[in-house]
Formats: structure tokens, C-alpha cells, sequence
């Protein structure tokens, strides 16, 4: 390559580097680009923060049944007392000394009438205590009566009692599908 274009090449890339460097400076602007991103387009993190739950409302107090012995725990009464004639007796406030006691085969006043459903009768009171238990278990108020017979003793098991007869057959549609107790009966008790 000759001189005089090396010379011509060299000048060249003088005067556009300075035509670079000093352009920007005469141009209005700063330098700046217009289309800048200000701030940032990454959402803001959300609030983990949540208000303190609210206390848990107070269980109703319930009434239950006598309480019932689990398997191998001593009992302080006989099973045969917790039946519920026993347990109302036990409520019900003692008798006059000059009132005549009564007896087994009187029935209360006419007035007082309640239902029970009977789920079964049994010759063993073993076999009466398991269903009463699996029943109390499952939630239903159940009680066993002792019933002496001319030739045996019989044990009744019995849900209830209920104020109605149509509640009590209600109770007793309820025992035969959830429970596949088919043999029921409404009774009127006592």
C-alpha cells in the first residue's frame, strides 16, 4: 500500500472518532436516552401478616347418662342399679315417712307418659350390657331393665325415653338404618 493512502486511512479515523466524541456534546440531551425504564416493573412481595384468629366460642354444658364403666375399670355401683328406673329413683326426692312405698307393679300418674324404643331382650345380661354400651357408644341414650320372669330372668335394652310416640318412631326408623337393628318396638314406658 502506498504512503498517501495510509496517510488518507489514518486521518479518516481521526476525524471520526472526534466527530464521536464531540457530536454528543453539541447535540441537546445530555446524552440520555428517551426510552429509559424508570423504577422497576417487579411487583411489590404481598403482606404475610394475618390478624389473630378469634378464640373458639365455649362448648354448651350437656347432660349425659351415668357414666359407664369401660372394660376392666372397678365400678362403685352394680350394673343392674344403673338403669334408668334406678338412676330417676335416685333423683326423684325420698317419699314421706307416712307415704305407703310403692311398688314395682304401680305405674306413676296418668299424666306422665313417656316412649322408648326396645332393641333387644336378652336371657344373659352380659349380651344386654355389650348392646347397651355400643349404643351409648354410637351416642344413644340406652339403658337395660331386669325383668323377672315366671320361668327366667329377661334383660331389656331400651333407647330413650322419648316425649312423643312419633318421636320415639322416628328414633326407632333412625336405629334401623344406622344401626341394622330390625326387631324393634315402641313401647310406652314406664
Amino acid at each position: 500500500m502506498n504512503i498517501q493512502l495510509k496517510q488518507r486511512l489514518m486521518g479518516a479515523v481521526v476525524l471520526v472518532s472526534l466527530a464521536v466524541i464531540f457530536i454528543p456534546m453539541i447535540l441537546p440531551g445530555g446524552g440520555e436516552l428517551s426510552n429509559s425504564i424508570e423504577g422497576s416493573n417487579v411487583p411489590v412481595p404481598p403482606d404475610y401478616r394475618f390478624p389473630a384468629p378469634k378464640p373458639a366460642p365455649k362448648a354448651p354444658v350437656l347432660t349425659t347418662a351415668p357414666p359407664v364403666p369401660l372394660k376392666g375399670e372397678p365400678t362403685t355401683e352394680k350394673m343392674s342399679d344403673i338403669s334408668l328406673p334406678n338412676v330417676l329413683k335416685k333423683a326423684l326426692p325420698a317419699p314421706a315417712k307416712s307415704a305407703k312405698p310403692a311398688s314395682r307393679t304401680t305405674r306413676p300418674s296418668k299424666d306422665v307418659v313417656a316412649w322408648v324404643v326396645q332393641v333387644g331382650s336378652f336371657s344373659k345380661q352380659r349380651n344386654a350390657q355389650q348392646l347397651r354400651d355400643k349404643l351409648r357408644q354410637q351416642g344413644y341414650a340406652s339403658f337395660m331393665e331386669r325383668v323377672d320372669g315366671k320361668q327366667r330372668i329377661t334383660y331389656r335394652v331400651r333407647v330413650g325415653p322419648e316425649l312423643t310416640k312419633a318421636l320415639a318412631v322416628k328414633l326407632q326408623k333412625r336405629l334401623a338404618k344406622k344401626q341394622k337393628l330390625k326387631d324393634t318396638m315402641v313401647q310406652r314406658y314406664p
